[in-house]
């Protein structure tokens, strides 16, 4: 009643408002149009001056004729008269400086890809150019400018070249800062691109950057208009604006805009003041109304909301205690805490009970889950939402997001699963992958039972489900070391009766077979123990290289060089490798540079990326120098045989050997994996 008393007042209060503000919306609209079109007036009247000053300059004979230092010496009185023109230079039709005010450049360089030297070149007129963060062709660093150029003229009517200004973009913020900008408002100017040449307030931060895209579409509109939008700095304003197609200054865009704290700072102040007036009508009635409610209504109800509200929390002892003459509130009060007795007696048997069942569940990493089938909605325990990723809070849940929690291998599956428990005899059991929010995937025992009504339709569903993926994870991996344990015995036994076949065939005596044979099982050994360091993953072929040939590398001494960037080679190819390199080493030191002590050996290897191939190759140098002279071998031994057949047979690859007399060289190249 006390709401209806005062509604008519906010009505109307509403209305004037909402009129007030369209009027003044609109007003401020063609307010900051003008504002646009006195800042493109202002922009082009200072680049009309430039413009004139060219004209001028340009009938000048020093420029005319190139004369380097007549007119660098012209330029620089000019520019002593013109403060907010950084710089004046002058350039032929090729693009190179003739002179300037600094008389400092370098003839070598041209600046016919400047887009004011080609505009004004294909115009033959005067152009206005695109923000220059740095005017090269005068000799100064970094400073933002605008260039405007005009063409020079011959004699036989022909342009001969350029002259440019470029304009201090910091003396342009300050003047239209000073001149055209109003308390509390902004503006914006930039070229053709959309690069900002002049900004207020802020221009350390946005002059040089580019018009954000969502405002860009201004900059080629067709005329100008007006917006609202919350501006680069952070502040709402209402913008005008003047395209480049339609400002005075030929290619230069517009933006005036007002803050709205300052466009409707006098409306809001009185609908502040409307509204404090009609807030102490409402006060006025609303305080009467309660003082009348308060001792009869309010403060018993209040004494019976606290008791509940109490009791809620966890407060079991908490009672509603009203006066002796609280009449009907009295009788429900005292039948209030009876029920409470009641409740607080079961809550807490129950709560005894409940903790017991969640100390057991958290123990087995289990939780609890339900559906009611006629809701269609159903939860799970906090324990289980700390298994499945979710806050504890999260306990309710559709069926649609559990759904998408199972891993899509097994949706198929374990929905299957489901209808059959309650077609059957309502019995779930079931293990599956879920997909938990942070992208872990996780095993889950689900075992459940299935409720029904006297017509044998599903009713409830609830049961339990337990992380199992460490489990799953230690069978896996047992089973994963079982047949990587077979797979590589058969390897290695494999290995060891061909070295042992093949050596037995090239050796001359039971001595030889022996040192050969105890050579390359060394080898195998060593490469088997790099492998052994990363679980049979893989083996670093630096590593390789250095277990064989570190007897024959000294300090401070290049013997011996390797060289080649990190290679993670799998078990097969660094097995095979580490047996090619003990059988070059055992060459080299026996018959090659590693024999003598001048010899010198250098291994490299490089991994490239072969243009339309989608694998990638090992190109492997071995190369000797400095050893015995090198003659061809009259016939082929086994460790020849082994390097050939490891390295073509086995990795697919490809072997080029050398005989060079000045020492062999072995180039190995490898398909990787």
């Amino acid at each position: 009643m006390a709401l209806i008393s005062v509604l008519p007042a906010i009505v109307i209060w509403a209305f004037t408002e909402v009129s007030l503000r369209r009027a003044r919306e609109a007003e401020v609209n063609e307010l900051v149009i003008r504002q646009a079109q006195l800042v493109a007036s202002e922009v082009d009247h200072i680049f009309d001056g430039i413009h004139s000053l060219l004209l001028a300059m340009d009938e000048a004979p020093a420029i005319r004729t190139f004369d380097m230092p007549a007119c660098n010496t012209y330029l620089r009185s000019v520019h002593q008269k013109v403060p907010h023109v950084i710089a004046f230079v002058v350039l032929d039709v090729t693009g190179a400086v003739r002179c300037n005010d600094r008389g400092f450049f370098n003839a070598d360089l041209r600046f016919s890809d400047r887009p004011y030297f080609r505009e004004s070149i294909a115009k033959g007129d005067f152009s206005i150019g695109t923000y220059t963060p740095e005017f090269t062709e005068a000799g100064i660093g970094a400073y933002s400018v605008i260039p405007l150029s005009l063409p020079i003229w011959g004699a036989d009517g022909k342009i001969i070249g350029v002259i440019a200004a470029a304009m201090d973009l910091r003396w342009l913020d300050n003047e239209l800062k000073e001149r055209v900008l109003p308390v509390g408002g902004s503006l914006t100017v930039a070229d053709r691109n959309g690069i900002i040449i002049s900004r207020e307030p802020f221009p350390e931060r946005f002059i040089g950057t580019r018009i954000p895209d969502r405002f860009s579409h201004y900059l080629t509109a067709q005329s100008p208009g007006s917006f609202r939008a919350d501006s680069q700095d952070g502040t709402n304003r209402i913008f005008g604006y003047i395209p480049a197609s339609a400002s005075p200054a030929e290619g230069i865009y517009v933006s005036a805009g007002l803050a709205t704290t300052v466009a409707f700072a006098a409306i809001n102040e009185a609908a502040k003041r409307g509204f404090m007036l009609i807030a102490a009508a409402l006060v006025l009635a609303l305080s009467l109304s309660w003082l009348a409610s308060r001792a009869f209504i309010t403060k018993p109800f209040e004494i019976m909301t606290n008791a509940v509200r109490d009791w809620r929390r966890g407060n079991y002892q908490a009672r509603i205690d009203l006066p002796q003459n609280a009449g009907e509130l009295g009788i429900l009060a005292k039948a209030f805490n009876d029920l409470m007795d009641d409740v607080a007696e079961r809550q807490e048997a129950l709560k005894a009970s409940e903790e017991r069942a969640r100390l057991a569940l958290e123990a087995g990493h289990m939780g609890t889950w339900w559906y009611d089938h006629r809701k269609r909605i159903g939860g799970w325990s906090s324990q289980a939402a700390l298994l499945m990723g979710y806050p504890a809070s999260h306990t309710t849940i559709s069926a649609e997001e559990w759904k998408s929690l199972i891993h899509p291998e097994d949706a198929e599956r374990v929905t299957a699963g489901i209808r059959e428990a309650f077609l059957a005899n309502g019995d779930y059991e079931d293990e599956y992958r879920v997909r938990r929010p942070d992208g872990r995937v996780r095993w889950i025992s689900s075992k459940g039972q299935v409720s029904y009504d006297a017509q044998r339709k599903p009713v409830f569903f609830v049961g339990i489900f337990q992380d199992i993926t460490e489990r799953k994870q230690a069978d896996d991996q047992q089973r994963f070391f079982l047949d990587e344990l077979n797979h590589r015995v058969k390897n290695t036994l494999a290995t060891v009766q061909s070295i042992a076949a093949q050596t037995l065939r090239a050796s001359k005596s039971s001595a030889q077979f022996k040192d050969a044979f105890e050579g390359r099982l060394l080898a195998l050994s060593k490469t088997h123990n790099l492998l052994t360091l990363t679980s049979w993953r893989d083996a670093d072929l630096h590593d390789i290289a250095e277990q064989e040939l570190a007897p024959y590398k000294r300090e401070a001494d290049e013997r011996v060089v390797i060289d080649g960037p990190g290679v993670n080679l799998p078990p097969r190819y660094a097995i095979n490798l580490g047996l090619v390199l003990h059988e070059l080493v055992t060459n080299a030191a026996k018959y090659g540079a590693l024999s003598v002590p001048t010899g010198r050996l250098e291994l490299s290897w490089s991994v490239e990326q072969p243009e339309g191939q989608p694998t990638r190759l090992l190109r492997i140098l071995w190369s000797e120098s400095g050893g015995p002279p090198v003659e061809p071998p009259k016939r082929q031994g086994f460790g020849s045989r082994l390097i050939r057949r490891s390295i073509e047979g086995e990795l697919d690859g490809t072997l080029t050997i050398d005989f060079a007399a000045s020492g062999v060289s072995y180039g190995l190249s490898l398909p990787l994996p």
